[in-house]
């Protein structure tokens, strides 16, 4: 994966080197746009929660694995009827969209397409401990937005996974699809939020991303060239790049900070507002978090495991 990191200067000078270069790119590709992820923890690759969960299991590190644990947490939210919204009764993507910014692990992979909201990720670690991640280098990645053939309407009504009808999983081929959900939470709405919907890809790198994304690992860093040479017409092209990483280092974070705190016109309260109407979902979408051991779910063996 292509990578950049600012200049070696001070701890302050990288956050406001590290915030420019993400707006620079934001506005600058004209046949491209980029949609954007931060990562307190810059030391994890690109991985939906599900895929984690998988990964992280005694199952086999599949598609079918991840499929049926994804099922398994649309059946368990339904059950204690997180599907209803307004009146409506969320389809499957909706339900997934709504309890993945509450915290649950599904394939949906957050994404915004504001760089201030995804930095804001990198410099408060929690809404509760914004700081216990500043001993740890952060990431904002870059993500090519995919072709129109790839996008998913917001109210896409098909189930994730049906025999008898088409449904989500069945039509993702080997791409990564982009999923504009609805505004079913104000989490939603205020971080301009929206989802990456892939397969698990093989062969397997988590330390880079588990979904089939093209890393131009063989080609020279257009991203780093890129910046390198702002303001020059004859600029370096992007090429195959799908993902990119900037590394925020981990003494810059305070300052960072700062600078979203001032500049941004944000505050925790903004991003993290408290679903007042919906009470449950935030302990329901917890407790299906990335460290729940997927055995916990699954009552007979999916294949042999490893």
């Amino acid at each position: 994966m292509h990578q950049w990191q600012p200049p070696a200067t001070s701890a302050e000078q990288k956050a406001r080197d590290v915030l420019t270069a993400a707006m620079w790119i934001h506005a600058t590709f004209k046949n491209h746009i980029w949609l954007w992820r931060g990562q307190a923890d810059g030391n994890h690759g690109v991985e939906p929660g599900v895929h984690t969960r998988v990964l992280d299991s005694g199952f086999t590190h599949d598609e079918t694995t991840s499929n049926r644990a994804t099922m398994m947490l649309i059946e368990s939210a339904r059950r204690v009827e997180l599907d209803r919204h307004e009146g409506s009764r969320l389809p499957d993507l909706a339900l997934l969209a709504s309890l993945q910014h509450h915290g649950a692990a599904t394939p949906l992979l957050d994404v915004s397409t504001d760089p201030l909201i995804a930095l804001w990720m990198v410099a408060f670690a929690t809404a509760n401990d914004p700081d216990s991640r500043d001993d740890t280098p952060g990431a904002l990645f870059g993500i090519r937005r995919p072709s129109k053939e790839h996008w998913i309407d917001p109210l896409d009504a098909r189930p994730f996974i049906s025999e008898l009808q088409p449904d989500v999983a069945s039509s993702l081929g080997g791409a990564v699809w982009w999923y504009r959900a609805p505004d079913v939470t104000e989490r939603l709405r205020i971080q301009r939020g929206s989802f990456l919907l892939g397969p698990l890809a093989r062969p397997l790198d988590r330390a880079n991303t588990t979904l089939p994304l093209d890393l131009a690992a063989t080609s020279r860093n257009a991203i780093a060239n890129r910046l390198a040479r702002r303001g020059e017409p004859s600029n370096a092209a992007i090429g195959k790049v799908e993902i990119f990483k900037i590394i925020i280092p981990a003494a810059s974070k305070p300052f960072l900070r700062k600078l979203l705190e001032d500049r941004s016109g944000l505050s925790i309260e903004t991003i993290y507002p408290t679903p007042w109407h919906r009470p449950f979902i935030a302990q329901f979408s917890t407790t299906y978090g990335r460290g729940r051991p997927l055995s916990w779910d699954l009552a007979s063996p999916l294949s042999t495991p490893k």
